[in-house]
């Protein structure tokens, strides 16, 4: 079944807040087979948000929006929700009454506005919020789903797990799984990669195809529909092999990312990554302390950018770096490898490279980045060729790294 996404609220037209309520929705969706195919944002503006639930209703099967669902003048989705679908605007007197029991239970007063969230569109199923005040509502008419979620991030997501998607499993069936995987292609563009491909782009079906410019490299994402993971996947594998045996790629992870993959890796190995790093100045260390909790997995990053700073803290000795460059395979071994040591990790990483737009000290083109990884198992050095700017070869880098590090806790298994 096809599903547009509408997100509410003129602080994301403002760009006051990062709507990550749509991105979040559209994993959660394809997870469970149902394709998005419009995500649109709209203001607290009545007439242009009823006529987008409008728009909405005539394009796709299910229309589920996020935010509008509080107690102020400007949380109108459902009353516009309602009109779109041509049906009553009323007050439900059960969802007072639990509103009114909600706000004593918290000690706060219940003022006439709060019942603004005891209102639905009429014949409305009500889902309950298991994180906040606001409930939200089902409507099923003319073969038409009309869905409305909270906004603050997490009362929706618990909704839409909790009360959403049983409800549409009991009464749409189960849809299957959209799964999707990545082959990150480095050292060709897209044009390039379009045209050693161009049979399997224009005979896809199940699995589709597309190219996505990514930091530093092009990342060809296939994706299927099955009706479990382990069905899409076996669709997927025969178009990947064709792929690997035209393009210099190979399966990265799906289409999350690879930071998150490695923190799972990392926590359920009980394992401790630290790195070294050059050309990307601190992105992993970035990248790898976003989430609260990381100090149970991440040690931290030794940024060592001038040759000084190498010497210094990883040890590395003068005459290395003179006769192979910093920017070499054996510098980034033994960054790697100093800094375990110096952080005492189980993995360690290191980056060094041209990140540009000059060329390196011996001629070498921006974009050549070398990449190690360290641990019991040994030292495994990588030779990168990134393309784009400067911040695309940092970013595509760091990224590489963590990719890296992946494969390389996946070998211990």
């Amino acid at each position: 079944m096809n599903v547009e996404i509408i997100t509410t609220g003129t602080e994301l037209l403002l760009g006051e807040i990062i709507n990550e309520n749509s991105r979040w929705l559209a994993s959660f969706l394809n997870e469970h087979g149902y394709s998005v195919i419009y995500i649109t944002t709209v203001g607290d503006n009545f007439e242009r948000m009823k006529n987008v639930m409008s728009s909405a209703l005539s394009r796709a099967d299910i229309v589920i929006t996020s935010g509008g669902l509080g107690a102020t003048q400007g949380d109108i989705t459902k009353n516009a929700g309602a009109q779109a679908m041509g049906v009553p605007y009323v007050f439900f007197k059960e969802q007072s009454l639990r509103l009114k029991k909600y706000y004593a239970e918290k000690g706060r007063n219940f003022v006439e506005n709060l019942d603004r969230q005891a209102w639905f569109a009429e014949n409305s199923f009500i889902m309950e919020n298991h994180a906040g005040s606001a409930n939200g509502s089902i409507l099923k008419l003319n073969n038409k789903i009309m869905i409305h979620l909270p906004g603050p991030p997490f009362e929706m997501r618990t909704m839409a797990e909790r009360e959403m998607m049983p409800w549409l499993d009991k009464n749409c069936g189960r849809q299957g799984i959209i799964h999707s995987v990545i082959l990150p292609i480095h050292g060709l563009s897209e044009t390039d990669i379009e045209i050693k491909i161009m049979d399997l782009i224009k005979s896809q079906s199940n699995p589709t195809l597309a190219l996505l410019a990514r930091p530093g490299y092009i990342a060809l994402r296939i994706t299927s529909l099955g009706k479990t993971k382990e069905e899409a996947e076996k669709l997927i594998a025969p178009i990947a092999r064709q792929i690997k045996e035209r393009l210099p790629g190979e399966i990265y992870h799906i289409e999350a990312d690879a930071r998150k993959d490695l923190i799972s890796a990392l926590k359920d190995k009980k394992m401790t990554l630290s790195a070294a790093e050059s050309c990307t100045g601190g992105l992993i260390g970035k990248m790898m302390s976003d989430f609260p909790g990381s100090s149970a997995y991440f040690q931290g990053s030794a940024v060592t950018y001038q040759n000084e700073a190498k010497e210094n803290i990883l040890g590395i000795s003068p005459d290395l770096i003179n006769q192979k460059t910093a920017v070499s395979a054996e510098v980034a071994v033994v960054m790697a490898e100093s800094s375990r040591r110096l952080y005492q990790s189980d993995i360690a990483v290191s980056t060094t490279g041209y990140a540009g737009p000059g060329k390196g000290e011996r001629g070498e083109r921006p974009g050549l980045v070398y990449i190690a990884v360290s641990g019991k198992q040994g030292t495994k050095v990588y030779e990168n060729h990134f393309m784009g700017d400067r911040r695309s070869v940092r970013y595509g880098a760091a990224e590489k790294a963590l990719y890296y590090a992946l494969n390389y806790i996946k070998a211990l298994s």
